[in-house]
């Protein structure tokens, strides 16, 4: 189910310094990660996010990069040591629509990427199974291939999985839902 997954080398086209106008990760996701937080970035390209969450749970934070892509993978730790942050970033190879994580983070991120997935009620339920109690989920979708008619069924699944709807920032150039485990699902 590859076909529909942005590849490698298309990713150096918009995961550039210059994006930080645009998405700057503190001002994205500083209101939910804090230091000392374990966070996964999922589907997380060449590490742009992956890089900024790893300068907001500081040393004490992880920030595990998930991707299914080996080549995505090599990119974000060659940038997180230039960066200083390769004891930060940990990489996690998925395996296609299996996560193959067993974590309990604080905070996991989708950014642009949950319209790649074949089978969203399952990864939706891999979200919260990787959340702790508590623990938030924010979702971004690009609008430019995402209709709002899809990603309020994206958030229909979601919330069937288990999450619970909290908030709907303003993100430019996204759709955007941030979702919190509850303690029953």
């Amino acid at each position: 189910m590859r076909e529909h997954v942005c590849p490698w080398w298309l990713a150096y086209t918009f995961d550039h310094r210059l994006r930080r106008w645009v998405h700057n990760p503190k001002k994205l996701f500083g209101a939910y990660v804090r230091p000392g937080m374990t966070v996964v970035d999922i589907g997380c390209g060449l590490g742009f996010n992956a890089l900024g969450l790893a300068g907001l749970v500081g040393p004490a934070g992880r920030v595990i990069a998930m991707d299914i892509q080996r080549k995505m993978l090599d990119g974000v730790m060659r940038r997180a040591k230039k960066q200083g942050f390769e004891r930060r970033i940990e990489p996690h190879l998925a395996g296609g629509e299996d996560f193959g994580l067993n974590v309990k983070a604080q905070f996991i991120l989708a950014f642009y990427m949950v319209h790649e997935v074949p089978d969203r009620s399952r990864f939706m339920r891999q979200v919260r199974d990787n959340l702790e109690e508590g623990g938030r989920f924010m979702m971004i979708e690009p609008p430019f291939h995402v209709t709002a008619k899809a990603f309020e069924e994206s958030n229909r699944i979601a919330r069937e999985s288990g999450l619970i709807l909290e908030e709907r920032p303003e993100v430019p150039f996204g759709r955007a839902a941030v979702f919190r485990r509850s303690a029953v699902t």
